[in-house]
């Protein structure tokens, strides 16, 4: 599985062009633009056959984090 991703792919250009649009609104905050980079994410992962999975809380002892994602593999890993 190798990720076939070139500066010239549409969805890098869709990115670019979503965080352009965004930062001529002045709209540049982490929560603003990690939609845009959540689709690039996803599709990259479905090249490899994994899911992205979204603001997950995780327990990690007594501490709660929420990652901004999760890759998921074929066998939920």
């Amino acid at each position: 599985m190798t990720l076939q991703l070139k500066p010239a792919h549409k969805a890098i250009k869709d990115y670019y062009s979503e965080t352009d649009r965004l930062s001529g609104i002045g709209a540049v905050s982490e929560g603003t633009v990690s939609p845009a980079f959540a689709d690039l994410l996803r599709h990259c992962a479905a090249q490899v056959g994994w899911t992205l999975n979204e603001k997950v809380s995780v327990k990690r002892g007594k501490k709660t984090i929420i990652p901004d994602g999760i890759f998921y593999n074929e066998f939920n890993l």
